[in-house]
């Protein structure tokens, strides 16, 4: 009857891979990450696949210029979702692809990916959506599709989204532990910009295009409506994120300081 089981169990998972194809997914037997692995840069799909693909690439890294009509900023897809869409909590597209549809709560209904694309466009990139079966739309569909190739669908996976990090506390009188998060303090955030983000982003949150620092704030940046204008959403991708490379990252009180003072600073509305 063991034998029966693990019989089973062996065919059932050679048809789950068949099904999605050669994974990507390390095992943490073979990488402590753990971390999903998208198809790198350069590696696309033969034939006219292949030729979405690329030009969805392309509008996701330079929107501005292969998607003009419907920008009304200087950012792009990947200012947000960085390498291209490929990095763990940096809110990467083979974790989104994965998870759609999916229920919008304040809508109360099933969205579906393409639904989502052009929410962004209005919400992020402060323009005006493309048309939902228009090339702009479905070269992204394409482009999204092909970073997800082998995840497992509707699975959480490690590096999705951004990861979640302490909540402040409200300042008590009493002693508050060094482990205590504080209130946000957009001061100290602006302090910290100055000498942290600046130089990248602009003293003035202008951007610098010469670091490929995007605007943070001011007409040419992102508007109200979109999820980095959440201190909480903010905070949390500037923790894993900012600045880039993996030495000498923000602390999360420092995190949510900076994400209080670039919220509170104008923006599009």
């Amino acid at each position: 009857m063991l034998n029966r089981y693990r019989f089973l169990f062996l065919q059932t998972a050679l048809a789950v891979m068949f099904l999605l194809g050669p994974t990507h997914i390390v095992l943490s037997s073979e990488n402590d990450a753990g971390v999903f692995h998208p198809p790198g840069p350069g590696e696309y799909p033969p034939g006219p696949l292949g030729d979405l693909v690329r030009k969805g690439e392309k509008i996701f890294t330079q929107t501005g210029t292969y998607a003009p009509r419907y920008t009304g900023n200087s950012l792009t897809c990947a200012s947000c979702h960085l390498d291209a869409g490929r990095k763990p909590y940096a809110a990467p597209m083979w974790a989104a692809y994965v998870h759609y549809p999916r229920f919008d709560e304040k809508k109360n209904a099933l969205i579906q990916l393409n639904d989502r694309i052009r929410a962004c466009f209005r919400n992020s990139l402060h323009g005006t959506p493309p048309p939902a079966n228009g090339e702009t739309v479905r070269a992204l569909n394409a482009y999204i599709f092909w970073l997800a190739k082998g995840a497992p669908v509707g699975l959480p996976l490690k590096g999705q989204g951004f990861r979640t990090i302490a909540m402040p506390k409200q300042d008590s009188p009493l002693f508050r532990g060094p482990h205590i998060l504080r209130m946000p303090d957009t001061l100290k955030g602006m302090t910290l910009y100055q000498n942290r983000c600046a130089s990248c982003h602009g003293m003035n949150g202008q951007g610098n295009r010469s670091f490929g620092g995007p605007p943070v704030w001011g007409a040419r940046s992102y508007p109200v409506e979109s999820g980095l204008h959440s201190v909480r959403v903010l905070a949390e991708f500037l923790k894993m994120n900012m600045p880039p490379g993996d030495s000498n990252r923000l602390t999360d009180q420092e995190s949510w300081d900076i994400a209080a003072y670039v919220a509170s600073q104008p923006r599009p509305r």
